[in-house]
């Protein structure tokens, strides 16, 4: 699966996680909409009619009561009130069917519809059978058939409205419960389908993460390392995956080890170049002397001084081309150590001594402080670690002002040694310090021209201690000074593998 569509399944699954709490509150929401448009609707109007049923009652009441008063008195007048007791009969009863026809109502609802449109017919037989005695002359407002029929109709026909009334009220309460029981379910439905796609998302999150996002972390790791110097790193990335990343990883690879071999030939052929340059250089040297001693002839003073500063030259071009094989050497891996045992004690001493005359000079303070519990013996090579100490002490003297003071200091580091040089020194700038064990680098200050040195020491001191299996580091604040700090093994790599030490 390559990434592109390792990425668009990993956006489709979660778009249609994201998808399911969205749907589930849409139905929820679209059923509160339904409940609520009934509410608005069907129930509103129900409680309209009720209302106009009852209006229209107190009309008819009216009426009719007007048409039993004047029926006797003015028999015109009276027969007005007996159309407005017709029209209102229709009303009522056109209102009473119209309420009884509600749609998808409760059994309640419709038995109490039904009651009340029953007490309607009575109401509505007891109105006509007193119109009926009115004709006959045989009835008046203070009869009994009124006051035993018509009124107590009336009457029940009023109360058989209250229970529509509580069954609409029923209903809508009936309503308003199913809308809590759909919001709840539709919240409880929507929290755990969030909950889910969260949860969903993470893991595809994770595994899109472990699939790309940490792979190119770590060939971003490893470029890094290749760029500065390291050739062989540490990048935990299969090569043998189908996808981009797969052929990004064998690229990779495959470039980390074509510039280690490149690096190797390099190193090789400075090796190379700067062994054949010696012999040409000790050939100009020899005739620079013969030269100088007249051999071919007299020399005057001007020519002896040119002949000194043309051996002086030589001296130094031979002392570079030595320093650059031996880092090409080291770099090639052909650097060999002369592993021997060290009493330290005694090669810290003779190191230490050999600067003391220079530190009275310059009017230097140098102590140097060797702990107690330092082993008596090392193994390593004890010329190539005098030139990794000389250098740093020879730089330390070389960037420390008269008045200042240099520290040299050695105790156990665990199962290692810890060696310090420290100054009072210009120190080096915190942008340059990370720069300063690369070849021909040089920092720029007053107090050593750039010339001078050849940017070597450092880098071919960083070599030799690592061939022993050990550190060195460097920590610096400009103007106050500079500490190097070396740390090795008692027993280098090679020693460990079983390598016999001869004793020196």
């Amino acid at each position: 699966m390559n990434l592109r569509t390792r990425f668009i399944l990993t956006l489709l699954a979660i778009t249609t996680v994201l998808l399911v709490p969205a749907v589930s509150a849409l139905f929820g929401l679209r059923e509160l909409q339904n409940v609520a448009a009934q509410l608005r609707t069907r129930d509103t109007e129900a409680t309209r009619i009720l209302g106009r049923i009852h209006t229209g009652l107190e009309e008819l009441d009216y009426a009719h009561s007007n048409h039993v008063v004047l029926w006797n008195i003015s028999p015109d007048t009276a027969l007005y009130w007996r159309a407005r007791t017709d029209t209102a009969t229709r009303r009522l009863e056109a209102e009473i069917r119209g309420l009884g026809a509600r749609p998808r109502a409760t059994p309640e609802y419709r038995a109490a519809t039904h009651r009340a449109a029953r007490q309607f017919e009575q109401l509505r037989r007891a109105i006509a059978e007193e119109q009926s005695r009115l004709r006959r002359g045989v009835a008046d407002p203070n009869t009994e058939f009124r006051q035993s029929v018509v009124v107590p109709a009336f009457d029940a026909m009023e109360h058989s409205l209250d229970p529509v009334a509580e069954a609409i009220d029923q209903e809508g309460q009936e309503k308003v419960r199913r809308a809590q029981e759909i919001a709840d379910r539709a919240a409880t439905s929507t929290l755990t389908a969030l909950a889910a796609a969260l949860i969903a998302t993470l893991v595809l999150g994770a595994w899109l993460t472990r699939g790309v996002l940490r792979p190119v972390s770590e060939l971003r790791a490893g470029m890094g390392q290749v760029a500065e110097g390291d050739f062989n790193p540490d990048v935990r990335v299969p090569t043998h995956r189908p996808d981009e990343i797969g052929e990004l990883a064998r690229s990779f690879t495959s470039m980390a080890e074509r510039l280690a071999e490149l690096d190797r030939l390099k190193a090789e052929f400075v090796s190379v170049a700067s062994h054949e340059i010696k012999t040409p250089l000790s050939v100009i040297r020899g005739y620079v002397s013969l030269l100088a001693d007249g051999i071919y002839g007299e020399v005057n003073d001007t020519q002896r001084k040119t002949l000194g500063a043309v051996n002086d030259q030589t001296d130094r071009l031979t002392r570079l081309v030595h320093r650059l094989l031996d880092i090409s050497r080291f770099e090639a891996g052909g650097g060999r150590l002369e592993l021997r045992r060290i009493n330290l004690r005694d090669f810290l001493q003779e190191l230490a001594s050999g600067f003391q005359v220079l530190a009275y000079q310059n009017g230097i303070d140098f102590p140097v402080q060797v702990a107690d519990d330092l082993p008596v013996n090392v193994v390593g090579d004890a010329d190539r670690l005098n030139e990794v100490l000389g250098n740093l002490l020879s730089n330390a003297f070389k960037f420390t002002r008269r008045g200042g003071r240099i520290r040299l200091e050695a105790h156990r580091d665990g199962a290692g040694i810890c060696v310090t040089v420290a100054d009072t020194g210009v120190g080096i700038p915190a942008d340059k310090l990370p720069h300063i064990f690369e070849k021909f680098y040089q920092v720029d200050n007053d107090a050593q021209p750039r010339s001078v040195g050849s940017g070597l020491g450092l880098a071919i001191a960083r070599e030799i201690v690592e061939a022993h299996g050990g550190t060195i580091s460097a920590a610096s604040e400009e103007g106050k000074g500079t500490t190097f700090t070396v740390v090795i093994p008692e027993r280098p790599p090679a020693a460990r593998a079983g390598e016999t030490i001869p004793h020196g």
